[in-house]
């Protein structure tokens, strides 16, 4: 149900009589589909990225098609795997945290547990020429050696606290390490067992280092994020490359043709707020391809990830900029580039991201797990490359290629038809690619599908399809993709999904009159002549008038603009159709009802009561679904208000005498209204000051009333004015309508 809500509001009122302006801020309808036919489209209203995706993709043009499958791995266990290197011979080592487990897997998919480091996470891995393996670790910083039975060293550690990334030197044997914080680079030489500092670097972390084709090693930070060269036989030199948009430079990756590209990230919060663009010492700003690249609206935004290449004289370019969340890349003949990262949103859903040159991406799998931590590609052999993907959260181990008997399919959301539906047809499109679709629905009355849905019906081939359910809420398609798809991959283009919502009548919620809170000199907009009324709910009134006293008895007893009257509603329509309001007056002992207002889409109307006779009236307000739904199909609703007393008439004023006293003089007169209450009544003094003046019962709360008020003029603290003084008399009923008199006192 979509509810309508009048939060606040203006209605500027001119001369005192007519309503010239409705404003409000209005907490709106949500997009939910009206009464009649309904559609759900693909992807003109919605995109296929909204899919669950189970080994099915989004190509390059946003089609939906047979993705990379996926299977579980070994091990299992941690909640944390970091890092994932091959052992040379099919299977792979993973380091982990909470922990610090390595792990071996076969070729066979067979897996052990190599060692445990208590207290560590295993964030960086190497494997050495004999076999054995060094972990690096934090948040110590230690560096152990660990043999394939399981024997455990400790070599050293880092004064920084982690240990990020290794890589071997294969011409002296020398291990290089990156490591933070803050950011250093150390050798260790397996021979002497000594690890050492070679250099410091201005920022906080050096999270990867690689060999270049030259012998040099390339380091790249975090905090700023920095790519730097370094001779191994002169560390302490480090020759600054680039400064990346991005404030982390996290991986160094080899790409086509064997270069190395930089995966950087932006970390930095106040980087994505400002766009701001800070420049180390010898670096340079991001070149004019990245900033066009970057430039969005008035000013530069950085993108979340960038990938930068390293040619071979040094110089860093840009290959690829996009606003996608990832913590790692990998490149693959097979699939291009790739790129995964947290979750998106709390659905489950893990995406491995295709990224395609200078700024695209696109889904290249989908499935129910964690975090992505690393990738690692392997040859499968004539079967392309297999994807290795460790995850946290929960952790685990997930296998991608396009061979085996992984399901591939893709699960839409949940499609709401705001109130049951009766389901129509499902319609689909294709490139008329190899194989079959294999098409299957179920329904049910909750947001989320639980087991009051109904289970998934037989599943179908045929392009358009009458839908095999009950009305029900919601409703789920799935589509299957053949495991083999042939020469031409089959390609979903588009999907079409039909119902028909019966119509039901708009719902008003509440229906008040406005009733007076404070009443100020001066206007909305600073004009100071006029006058604003305050309502109870915080709505406002402003009246054009010459009249500045308007405070005779309190704003909610009399006041200006008393002619008019405000009203204000909460409506609702359980289809989501737009609603139109109709506002009428009768008389009480009257059949007819006349319009006040038609047609409007507003949510408070005034009427003006100035032309209408004394009496009681009742107020009906009218709520019709007539834009959504034409002709016999409009549903309407209504609800009365009142009586409401309208009184336009004057009091009396009679016996009005004025008395000279020695000290003064006296006021009597008497007051009379015939179509209500008295207000009150004031005195205009000879110096232009106002005065109450009560009644003889002290209260002024009857249609008639006597007063008798003795005056002390002059007063020692005020001037006596001109003589003769010159009294008035004025007299408000609960109408607010006045009537005045005045005499000399000579």
């Amino acid at each position: 149900m979509s509810i309508i809500r009048n939060m606040a509001g203006k209605i500027e009122l001119r001369n005192a009589l007519l309503a010239a302006a409705l404003v409000l801020v209005n907490c709106g309808a949500s997009d939910v589909l009206g009464a009649g036919p309904v559609f759900w489209d693909w992807p003109s209203d919605r995109s296929f990225e909204e899919m669950d995706l189970e080994g099915a993709a989004l190509d390059r043009e946003g089609n939906l098609v047979a993705g990379l499958a996926g299977q579980t791995a070994g091990p299992s266990g941690p909640e944390v795997f970091w890092r994932i290197i091959p052992d040379g011979r099919g299977g792979y080592y993973t380091g982990t945290g909470h922990g610090g487990e390595i792990h071996h897997t076969t070729s066979g998919e067979k897996s052990r547990l190599v060692a445990r480091l208590e207290g560590t996470e295993v964030f960086s891995l190497l494997m050495l020429d004999d076999g054995d393996i060094l972990a690096g670790c934090g948040p110590e910083g230690q560096l152990y050696r660990v043999q394939s039975d399981g024997d455990a060293t400790l070599l050293g550690s880092v004064d920084g606290g982690y240990a990020w990334a290794m890589v071997n030197d294969t011409r002296d044997g020398k291990i290089w390490l990156a490591t933070g914080s803050p950011a250093a680079v150390y050798s260790f030489d397996p021979e002497s067992g000594i690890l050492e500092k070679a250099v410091e670097l201005p920022a906080q972390n050096a999270l990867d280092i690689t060999f270049d084709g030259q012998g040099n090693l390339l380091v790249c930070t975090q905090g700023p994020g920095l790519i730097y060269s370094l001779d191994p036989r002169h560390p302490d030199q480090p020759r600054l490359l680039f400064e990346t948009a991005q404030d982390e430079a996290r991986q160094f990756i080899t790409g086509p043709e064997g270069k190395i590209f930089v995966l950087a990230l932006n970390t930095d919060e106040s980087m994505q707020e400002d766009g701001g663009m800070s420049l180390g010492s010898g670096g340079s700003g991001p070149p004019p391809m990245l900033m066009a690249l970057l430039m969005e609206g008035n000013g530069p935004t950085i993108s979340r990830a960038a990938l930068y290449v390293v040619e071979d004289d040094g110089l860093v370019v840009p290959w690829w900029v996009g606003d996608v969340d990832l913590m790692i890349a990998a490149w693959s003949p097979r699939w291009g580039w790739l790129g995964g990262g947290p979750l998106a949103d709390d659905s489950g859903q893990t995406i491995l991201y295709s990224l395609t040159p200078p700024a695209g991406n696109h889904p290249a799998a989908g499935w129910t797990g964690g975090d992505i931590m690393d990738l690692l590609v392997e040859s499968a052999g004539p079967d392309g490359d297999s994807i290795i993907v460790c995850q946290a959260h929960p952790g685990s181990v997930t296998i991608l290629g396009d061979s085996g008997d992984a399901p591939r399919q893709a699960l839409s959301p949940p499609l709401d038809g705001g109130i049951p539906v009766r389901w129509g047809r499902l319609n689909w499109t294709t490139n008329k690619g190899g194989g079959k679709l294999k098409w299957a629905v179920r329904g049910g009355n909750r947001s989320e599908p639980d087991d009051s849905w109904t289970p998934w019906s037989d599943s179908w081939t045929d392009q358009n399809r009458a839908l095999p359910l009950e009305p029900c809420r919601f409703l789920q398609w799935r589509v299957e993709f053949p495991s083999k798809g042939g020469e031409k991959p089959l390609r979903l283009t588009s999907v079409s999904v039909s119902g028909w919502q019966d119509n039901r009548a708009p719902v008003i919620v509440s229906f008040t009159q406005e009733y007076l809170k404070d009443v100020h000199l001066g206007m909305m907009n600073n004009h100071n002549e006029n006058i604003t009324q305050t309502f109870r709910s915080g709505l406002q009134a402003e009246f054009s008038q010459n009249s500045i006293d308007d405070r005779l008895a309190g704003p909610e007893r009399a006041s200006m603009g008393r002619s008019v009257r405000v009203f204000t509603w909460l409506g609702s329509d359980p289809n989501g159709d737009r609603v139109l309001f109709d506002l009428e007056y009768q008389r009480t002992g009257e059949v007819a009802w006349r319009k006040i207002q038609s047609g409007s889409s507003e949510f408070l109307g005034s009427w003006d009561t100035s032309e209408v006779p004394d009496g009681d009236y009742y107020i009906r307000l009218t709520a019709s679904d007539s834009p959504d739904n034409p002709g016999a199909l409009t549903a309407t609703t209504n609800r009365t208000l009142g009586p409401v007393t309208v009184d336009n008439s004057k009091p009396e004023i009679t016996g009005f005498r004025i008395a000279e006293l020695p000290d003064g003089f006296q006021v009597t007169l008497t007051a009379r209204d015939t179509g209500g209450v008295l207000a009150g009544a004031q005195l205009r003094l000879p110096d232009g000051t106002n005065e109450r003046l009560d009644p003889e019962d002290g209260i002024c709360d009857s249609p008639k009333e006597k007063f008798t008020a003795r005056i002390v003029w002059p007063r020692p603290d005020r001037p006596a004015g001109p003589m003769p003084w010159r009294i008035r008399v004025e007299v408000r009923d609960m109408g607010g309508n006045a009537a005045f008199t005045e005499a000399d006192v000579h």
